[in-house]
């Protein structure tokens, strides 16, 4: 039998249930599903986009050309957002401003030789934040180049005793300094630095050459060389001899005798300026040049000095103490040796080619060739060559 207390007590532990599960209900019911209107707590809500504030770049400008003077550069404009940007412009060197460079283009002067060059373009729209763009800088800056367009030339008659001249051509800019050398086949020709040059006995038969530099500021230094064909004697030769050289007791070097000897009769100083042209033979010949002790000098004729030299029939004969010494007139004149040397042997080839002596034809000339000048100069200047009315 259920007692009293125990049904209270079962009665109280039901209500209490009933309540609980009423609240649970209840709960459930005020967390239903959400509607479509209202956004799930497990989900962020979305926010309106943020409006841009300054200029976007899209393509950064850019500089194009030939970097080196006289060139000009182009700065591309780029491409910004929005499209309807306006950009302005400044052209920079080394990373400073250049006054008045502000446009599309910039021709490089010679502030920017050796520099760098930059652009610094700024985008502007209405309303936005400008946005600044400066493009890597150049190469440094190179000076331009000097190209020859038309090259020198060099005019005149190629002979010895006549003068050439050279012209510096055309290049590709004006207001050049130029520079002149004159060569001997390859070798310079000391102190041969104008524009006129006149031909040296020892150009015959080589070639010349003339190098013509020119510079500017700003450009590099250029070069380009006019050639002759070989220069010639005063006349070409109309006629040839023979000779050959002998010794007649002499005690100098007969080697040496040969070679001053051939040396006088090859130069465009001396009778191959006439047309004659000499020959070398081992023996025999048109005339023979002899080296002779002074004491043989009689020995070829009556007529011949110990003293001095000699021309007898073919004989060319060079007393060997003249040859050594020279003359109390030439030392007094302050004469060389080799000078005398070339005087001796073109004075008594001068006889075999049938010249006679003449006198000084006035004070402070050159003496003639065919003049006494071992035994006076009577006022001129001694002179181991023929002068031109001789030739």
């Amino acid at each position: 039998m259920t007692s009293t207390g125990s049904i209270l007590r079962h009665g109280r532990r039901a209500s209490s249930l009933v309540t609980s599960t009423v609240l649970a209900v209840g709960l459930l019911v005020a967390a239903g599903p959400a509607s479509a209107d209202e956004p799930s707590p497990t989900e962020p809500t979305p926010t309106e986009p943020t409006p841009a504030t300054a200029v976007q770049v899209v393509e950064p400008p850019a500089v194009t050309g030939t970097v080196r003077y006289g060139s000009t550069l182009t700065s591309t404009t780029g491409r910004y957002e929005p499209g309807t940007a306006q950009v302005t412009r400044q052209w920079l060197r080394d990373g400073a401003p250049i006054r008045g460079a502000t446009g599309v283009t910039y021709r490089l002067v010679g502030a920017d030789v050796g520099r760098r060059v930059a652009v610094r373009v700024v985008a502007s729209a209405d309303g936005l934040e400008p946005a600044t763009t400066i493009t890597g800088p150049t190469a440094a800056v190179a000076t331009a180049p000097l190209v020859v367009r038309t090259a020198p030339r060099i005019s005149g008659t190629r002979r010895y005793g006549q003068v050439l001249q050279a012209s510096a051509g055309r290049w590709s800019s004006s207001g050049l300094t130029k520079r002149y050398q004159w060569y001997r086949d390859r070798t310079v020709i000391r102190g041969a630095t104008q524009r006129r040059y006149a031909i040296a006995p020892a150009d015959v038969g080589h070639r010349l050459r003339v190098r013509v530099t020119v510079s500017k500021a700003y450009h590099r230094t250029a070069s380009a060389t006019a050639v002759t064909a070989p220069v010639r004697h005063r006349r070409d030769a109309r006629r040839t001899l023979t000779y050959s050289v002998r010794s007649d007791g002499a005690r100098g070097s007969l080697a040496t005798f040969r070679r001053q000897a051939a040396e006088t009769l090859a130069d465009a100083r001396g009778w191959p300026g006439a047309g004659v042209r000499f020959r070398e033979v081992r023996s025999g010949g048109d005339f023979t040049l002899v080296l002779a002790r002074a004491s043989r000098l009689t020995s070829y004729s009556t007529q011949c000095s110990v003293l001095y030299s000699c021309r007898v029939g073919r004989y060319v004969i060079i007393n060997e103490d003249r040859w050594v010494h020279t003359t109390r007139v030439w030392r007094s004149a302050r004469g060389s040796v080799r000078d005398y040397r070339h005087m001796v042997v073109n004075h008594e080839v001068g006889h075999f080619l049938g010249r006679g002596h003449v006198g000084c034809p006035g004070r402070g000339q050159a003496a003639p060739i065919m003049q006494q000048q071992s035994k006076g100069l009577h006022g001129c200047r001694a002179n181991p060559w023929p002068r031109r009315d001789e030739l």
